[in-house]
C-alpha cells in the first residue's frame, strides 16, 4: 500500500487565521506580564484627608441606605425615610412618608435627624409615634432654597 504525502500550502484564509491566532496569543502574554507587574509593585503610601476618621465612618450610614428603609416605632413600621436634609455639613431633617397604603394617600413629615435611631439589626427606629407623625405638618419640598 501506498500512502502519499500531500504537500499542503498555506491559502491567505489559513494565514490569516494563523496571524490572528499569534496576535492573541501575544497580547494575552502582555497582559499576563503587566498584570504580574502590577501586583508586585508596593502601593503608593497614602496621606488621610483631615476631618476624616475611620473611627466616625465606622459609626456612620449611608444615605443611599437609608433612603426607602423602614422606620419602626416599637415593632410597628410607621413609614419609610424619603429623603434627607443636610445644611452644609450638617444632617437636619429626615423627610419621613407616613400613612396611605402603597403609595396612595401617604404624607411627607420632616423629623429631626435626632429622632432617627439605628437600632439592632440596622433597623431604624424612632420614638415618635404614628399619631404624632400623622398630626405634624406635611413637608413641602417647594420651600427649599
Amino acid at each position: 500500500m501506498y500512502i502519499a504525502a500531500k504537500r499542503s500550502s498555506l491559502g491567505l484564509g489559513d494565514m490569516m487565521k494563523a496571524m490572528i491566532a499569534f496576535v492573541v496569543c501575544l497580547a494575552t502574554v502582555l497582559a499576563w506580564a503587566e498584570i504580574a507587574e502590577a501586583q508586585t509593585q508596593q502601593p503608593q503610601p497614602t496621606t488621610p484627608i483631615p476631618g476624616v476618621s475611620d473611627d466616625a465612618m465606622a459609626k456612620s450610614a449611608r444615605v443611599s441606605k437609608l433612603i426607602g428603609s423602614e422606620v419602626y416605632s416599637a415593632d410597628t413600621s410607621i413609614g419609610h425615610i424619603e429623603d434627607v436634609l443636610i445644611d452644609n455639613t450638617t444632617v437636619t431633617a429626615v423627610i419621613l412618608s407616613v400613612g396611605g397604603f402603597l403609595g396612595i394617600g401617604d404624607k411627607l413629615v420632616a423629623a429631626p435627624i435626632t429622632a432617627i435611631h439605628v437600632g439592632p439589626e440596622a433597623r431604624f427606629r424612632t420614638d415618635l409615634t404614628k399619631e404624632q407623625l400623622t398630626n405634624a405638618p406635611a413637608f413641602d419640598f417647594g420651600k427649599l432654597k
